[in-house]
């Protein structure tokens, strides 16, 4: 009886441990790394370790000399910050298959808040149907969505003006030494 009593207590445990309790987003596949060796002035690091400071982080595959390369681009929320153009060289950068959110293009938020440490968000407003990248809003520790309006804030990832409806959609995020990861 005991054992029965014990198998139940642990499924019923489980149950109650829902996906719906987990902050990572599964809506869009999100696999991304980055590599210090290879980009070791990259204002994405500095996001991840300096509290208040956010990047955009996208990629694209350009044409050069009829040869394609992927570049992965950084934006920070400072004023006036210029678009930072990082080349994938490498065979170890080039053998991981970018798929940063929901679009690859508009990519994803990096940056470090107050209280929580670092965070990865998708760049894309999770309550509208249309695939449009947030734009920095106000002082710049928020994001606005072109679209509907709402106002998220990124300390949170929360809502903080326009109506009701789902928080950023968030990421596992990490830094080993050797490479930052993003990832659900």
């Amino acid at each position: 009886m005991k054992r029965f009593l014990l198998l139940f207590l642990s499924i019923f445990l489980l149950s109650a441990c829902s996906k719906e309790d987990d902050p990572i987003s599964r809506r869009y596949p999100c696999r991304f790394f980055f590599y210090i060796q290879q980009h070791p002035n990259s204002i994405i690091f500095s996001a991840y370790r300096s509290s208040g400071m956010f990047v955009y982080v996208y990629s694209k595959v350009e044409m050069e000399k009829g040869i394609s390369y992927r570049y992965v681009y950084a934006q920070s929320n400072g004023a006036n910050s210029e678009i930072e153009r990082n080349r994938i060289e490498t065979q170890i950068e080039s053998n991981v298959p970018y798929m940063l959110g929901a679009n690859n293009e508009i990519g994803l938020i990096i940056g470090c808040t107050n209280f929580n440490g670092p965070v990865a968000y998708d760049r894309i407003c999770p309550n509208c149907s249309m695939l449009q990248p947030l734009r920095w809003h106000a002082n710049r520790q928020q994001v606005q969505c072109p679209v509907c309006q709402r106002v998220y804030e990124l300390e949170t990832g929360a809502i903080s003006s326009g109506s009701d409806g789902d928080a950023l959609l968030r990421y596992n995020i990490s830094l080993d030494g050797t490479r930052l990861s993003v990832g659900n």
